[in-house]
């Protein structure tokens, strides 16, 4: 067997443009469902018990069944009860509910590992809670969260790869057109490979750089 690649060059163009939305939609999720993990975070912690109870039956409902078969209900199960939604709208959808329940536990954890006596000492100076939160809480918690968050972010790229069986034209979905049309199985795969490896890198150096740079106060 004998690898080519230059049967590839012409497919430059639509391996780019594949990557281009896979990056979009991972972003389009990153920031839904971080907001949303967000919400079902405070759920979790509040006070009143229907709201623990419904943002924890979430979480373990989401983290513990598959990915495609939360993208298949959303992608042929909600148009029976009248919502139709295109590839991308779909996969961008489930991205982000999945996302939000890992984000929530993300959150929790980085909270959870600030030690109470920040909250203590910015009571015993007269802050009030919301001061406290986001003057004492905040900035120790995010030093913490920012390598799972990052990792999280990681995963969600990836995994978006696996909007591919519903269409949507991403960078898998690229790659699998071009087999098919190429039967340059190896060539195709390893480019597009490299291209998600590249991404990948990315986000992991610049969490890093912004790690060092912007986030100083670490809590041991």
């Amino acid at each position: 067997m004998q690898l080519y690649y230059g049967d590839l060059i012409p497919y430059l163009g639509p391996l780019l443009k594949g990557l281009a939305i896979s990056i979009a939609v991972s972003l389009a999720a990153a920031v839904a469902g971080g907001a949303f993990g967000i919400l079902l975070y405070v759920g979790r912690t509040a006070r009143l018990a229907v709201l623990r109870t419904a943002a924890t039956t979430y979480i373990e409902v989401i983290r513990n069944t598959p990915l495609l078969l939360q993208l298949y209900l959303v992608y042929f199960a909600l148009p029976q009860a009248g919502v139709n939604l295109d590839p991308i709208a779909a996969g961008v959808l489930t991205l982000s509910i999945n996302n939000a329940a890992y984000m929530a536990e993300i959150y929790r954890a980085g909270f959870q590992s600030v030690p109470n006596g920040l909250r203590e000492a910015g009571a015993a100076l007269g802050l009030s809670p919301k001061d406290t939160f986001w003057r004492v809480m905040f900035p120790p918690a995010m030093r913490n969260v920012v390598p799972a968050i990052t990792n999280q972010t990681i995963l969600l790229f990836l995994a978006s790869s696996i909007t591919s069986v519903v269409s949507l034209p991403d960078l898998m979905h690229v790659m699998m057109g071009i087999t098919s049309t190429t039967f340059r199985t190896i060539e195709a795969f390893s480019v597009g490979g490299l291209l998600y490896f590249a991404v990948a890198l990315f986000i992991a150096s610049a969490s890093r750089l912004a790690e060092s740079r912007l986030i100083k106060w670490k809590v041991a």
